[in-house]
């Protein structure tokens, strides 16, 4: 995977070429030409994309397996987003999407530890308890069911006060029988979620 500080300023010195005299060429601000350079932006492809082509780099994309992976990060900022409209389903599909897209890459590449963006801490989203201890918890799952090690951050996430199943309160009856089939980790948090609730097609 390209680090996008490190190889503009080399595709920007190697054309010999100032932050400003690449911000003409790619119409691109050079405040975020300094800003992706410095590590303090991380540039969407069409911009990386751009900002390349105009050093006279070609760029030739291709599709790669991590492309299906989601990060935490943009898996809070969808959940805050539904959760903002009021769409609890929404969000609950999109948190099981991003952890069973992570449980799935790494049922498909035994022994391959996932990139380090595709399990970082999120920065940005500021989520409810209960959902950024399910989503700190949901990819810990991903990574110890795949037999990787889960990263602080995952591991430390709170517990909730009491028992919670995402979206739905269950009845007496059922969530004895959700306990029985509830992952360890889960169940540590006071999360009551079955193994197969976050696996993907």
């Amino acid at each position: 995977m390209i680090q996008p500080a490190g190889t503009l300023l080399r595709a920007r010195r190697s054309a010999g070429l100032s932050q400003a005299a690449l911000a003409r060429r790619a119409a691109i601000a050079q405040s975020t030409i300094s800003r992706i350079e410095g590590g303090r932006l991380d540039p969407t492809w069409s911009t990386m994309h751009a900002l390349l082509e105009a050093t006279g780099w070609e760029v030739n994309a291709a599709a790669g397996p991590q492309s299906e992976l989601i990060a935490p990060e943009t898996a809070a900022r969808s959940i805050a987003e539904q959760l903002g409209r009021g769409d609890i389903d929404g969000a609950a599909r999109d948190l099981a999407e991003s952890v069973g897209r992570l449980i799935r890459y790494l049922d498909e590449h035994p022994g391959v530890e996932p990139p380090a963006w595709a399990v970082a801490a999120p920065k940005t989203a500021d989520l409810p308890l209960m959902w950024s201890t399910f989503l700190a918890t949901g990819f810990a799952y991903a990574l110890q069911s795949t037999g990787r090690a889960a990263p602080p951050w995952m591991l430390n996430a709170p517990a909730l006060p009491t028992e919670t199943a995402l979206g739905f309160e269950p009845s007496p009856r059922f969530r004895e029988w959700l306990r029985a089939r509830t992952p360890e980790v889960f169940r540590q948090k006071n999360l009551l979620s079955r193994a197969e609730d976050w696996s993907i097609a």
